[in-house]
């Protein structure tokens, strides 16, 4: 802990002397003092104006501050049609209408992520919430920008590591927050030298972030659940706390442009380290022995596994103004990511993965007349995945792939229609793999062409809009689901991948309408989605003894026992909704008070199976106030998560449970030129027993008890 307040006290002394030094500079431009009404408006310009009409929000400002958590999908839990597939409290994916895994893509600043969450569960996404400027979600056609495997959705995570424009000072932004075993250090700083029409700007930001083990109200393993999943019970168990939950995390960047009147060109190169553990029981590597019945374990004796991963990204990304009236600005980015991780057992790597990834993508905007404005690209990607070691159920695959597409928007109004096209080319090149049984498997390459659609009609009305949505997406299978092929201790399953499946085609619709009438306001959306030929893991019936490296129809000992699984393909469907109804109780130059009530609910089929797709979100619905004034802003909201009785096949049900969630925050006015904070930030404020029916770990790792955060904060 020592260590920890050390950091803190050393970031706090930066923030200091940065908020001096930005104070100096101010000194010499009257100008700047305007600069929170000019700069926060420019850094979305271009973004985001030619996505086909399917849902999106943005977290930013406090909003993001409130809700940033150690992973993403815990950042992005509270949005409506999301929720968090967690492995445990340091690992959360975030799930879109029930799509999750290869179907919804991560962004880190307009590429990839490109870490290992989509190969497994335990895997977390390789971001630092705090650190962001701003999340995005995009729910439904994201597969046509970002890539076709996101054919359920997209999150952006924008750090905004390269500069756009030259600040016209010293800017930045401090962090520090203080919770129950937790500490988060964020520091961020901009500037530039040069005029407005050219110089050099820069940036640069570091983050540190720990966390002690987690606290819950009761006991870790719900051994009832396991008993009827497996017809056994953990031998290790733990009570008001999760062991081996703690986690730390490092990282910063540093980013320069060259900007001109024509556009910029700049780079960064960042790095990301994580280190975390996984809770005991779910994640057994089959070494035998088990501690008795409701005995927490700890020390050396008991098996510790841990996950030290490491993410190297360098990019580049430029912006040309063009001279032509019909193509008016060009961008590109390019990104090298280098992802490693390993798993640790009691300290002995037993497992790494790797993932290199360099992508690049070319856009064009471009205007054919009045109300029209689109935008066309080519986009690339090459990836290298390697796994070596226990763990290794999937082989070494180099994938290829090549894309070309446009988005159109013509404004007719009262009407804006939209259309969005894209054709991918994708290879998959695995190396042979070996097997348990001392055999290795030559693998099939395979290659696929596929396209993806999206319509869009918006009817712009004097007090909201109502948007149509439709879009026919397709993914290839991902190297897991056509290559896997050994024992995957994290989901505590026996994998075989399917070399011979086939493309998973989508065809979706969504209608979304809001409207504000004086006081009220609402918005709402409704979708469905038809899948054919929907990947899933289907289960054989028999279970692989990792002790005896044998299959057998039953199983004997829980930490031996691994259910058999073949990825194979059917036909799905998902449907539901998200709305959210709003009224305005005051509303006053010095402040406001909001109070909203919101419910969302999806549900998977698999209608030729007569099954449930697994891991589903429960439906919620909950109330939200906000209130602010002055230099004061507050929230409390209510959710209450209903049971999932649908749980999937060979899953368990979870039971409904009721969160309070609050926050507090004080934001001081500028004062020679810094803006001071403080804010308090409370969880599970009731301390309630809740497990996710999203997650894999739900029977094992419940989701975190009651947390009370506070922090400070320093803009200059």
């Amino acid at each position: 802990m020592s260590a920890s307040i050390q950091c803190l006290r050393s970031a706090a002394l930066l923030l200091v002397s940065l908020g001096a030094l930005a104070q100096e500079q101010r000194d010499e431009s009257v100008s700047v003092e305007k600069r929170d009404e000019v700069l926060p408006k420019v850094t979305v310009e271009g973004r985001g104006r030619f996505e086909t009409g399917g849902p999106a929000t943005e977290l930013r400002d406090a909003e993001l501050r409130n809700k940033a958590a150690a992973t993403l999908g815990a950042t992005l839990q509270d949005e409506l049609g999301v929720a968090n597939a967690s492995f445990g409290p340091n690992v959360g994916l975030p799930v879109i209408r029930g799509q999750s895994g290869s179907r919804v893509r991560a962004m880190v600043n307009g590429s990839g992520a490109h870490d290992a969450s989509t190969i497994s569960a335990d895997h977390g996404v390789m971001v630092e919430p705090g650190l962001a400027e701003r999340i995005s979600v995009h729910r439904g056609p994201s597969a046509i920008r970002f890539g076709g495997d996101a054919i359920g959705g997209a999150v952006e995570v924008e750090y905004e590591r390269i500069p756009q424009r030259l600040p016209p000072a010293l800017q930045g932004r401090g962090e520090l927050r203080l919770g129950e075993g937790s500490d988060v250090a964020v520091a961020r700083a901009e500037g530039g030298l040069g005029s407005a029409a050219a110089g050099l700007a820069w940036h640069v930001d570091a983050h540190q972030r720990r966390k002690a083990v987690t606290r819950i109200p009761g006991w870790a393993i719900d051994e009832d659940a396991v008993r009827r999943q497996f017809f056994l019970v953990s031998g290790r168990n733990s009570f008001k706390r999760i062991d081996n939950s703690d986690s730390r995390g490092s990282g910063g960047a540093v980013g320069a442009s060259a900007v001109f009147d024509g556009g910029f060109i700049g780079a960064s190169v960042a790095t990301l380290d994580m280190n975390y553990g996984l809770p005991p029981g779910a994640h057994s590597h089959s070494h035998g022995g088990a501690a008795p019945v409701n005995e927490s374990v700890d020390g050396p004796a008991a098996e510790q596994v841990r996950i030290a991963a490491r993410q190297q990204r360098t990019e580049l990304h430029g912006e040309l103004r063009l001279p032509w009236r019909a193509a008016s600005r060009a961008r590109l980015r390019v990104a090298d990511t280098r992802y490693r991780h390993d798993e640790l057992n009691n300290g002995q790597m037993e497992t790494r993965f790797r993932n290199d990834v360099r992508e690049s993508r070319l856009e064009i905007e471009h205007r054919w007349g009045a109300g029209h404005q689109g935008i066309a690209g080519l986009h690339v990607q090459q990836r290298d995945f390697l796994a070596l070691g226990v763990e290794a159920f999937v082989p070494r695959t180099r994938i290829h792939g090549t894309a070309a597409f446009a988005v159109e928007k013509l404004e007719l109004a009262p009407f804006v229609w939209e259309i969005g096209l894209r054709s991918d080319a994708k290879a998959s090149r695995p190396e042979p793999q070996p097997t348990h049984f001392g055999l290795v498997v030559d693998l099939p390459e395979r290659r696929f062409h596929f396209g993806n659609l999206s319509l869009a009609s918006t009817l712009k009305l004097a007090r909201g809009r109502v948007t149509l949505t439709h879009w026919r997406a397709s993914r290839a299978p991902d190297v897991q689901e056509l290559y896997a092929l050994g024992a995957h201790v994290a989901t505590r399953t026996y994998d075989f991948g399917n070399s011979a499946l086939g493309l998973e085609r989508l065809r979706g619709w969504n209608l979304s309408a809001d409207q504000h009438w004086g006081a009220w306001s609402w918005r709402a959306s409704a979708f469905r989605y038809d899948v054919a030929d929907h990947i899933y893991q289907r289960s054989l019936g028999v279970f692989y003894a990792g002790d005896k490296q044998q299959f057998r129809a039953l199983c004997a000992q829980l930490d031996q026992c691994f259910p058999v699984t073949r990825y194979e393909q059917a036909r799905a469907r998902f449907h539901g909704f998200e709305a959210e109804l709003a009224r305005s109780l005051f509303e006053t130059p010095s402040g406001y008070s909001t109070l909203a009530a919101f419910a969302d609910q999806v549900r998977g089929r698999l209608p030729d199976l007569a099954q449930d797709v697994p891991r589903q979100p429960a439906p919620r619905w909950g109330l939200r106030l906000e209130t602010a004034y002055a230099a004061w802003a507050g929230e409390l909201r209510i959710v209450r998560t209903l049971a999932q009785r649908r749980p999937g096949e060979n899953e368990t049900p979870t039971a409904a449970s009721t969160q309070l969630h609050a926050s507090l925050r004080w934001t001081s006015p500028r004062t020679a030129g810094l803006r001071p904070g403080a804010y308090l930030v409370g969880r599970n404020l009731t301390n309630q027993d809740v497990r996710s029916s999203t997650s894999f770990l739900r029977n094992y790792a419940p989701e975190p008890g009651r947390t009370v955060e506070a922090g400070v904060e320093l803009r200059f």
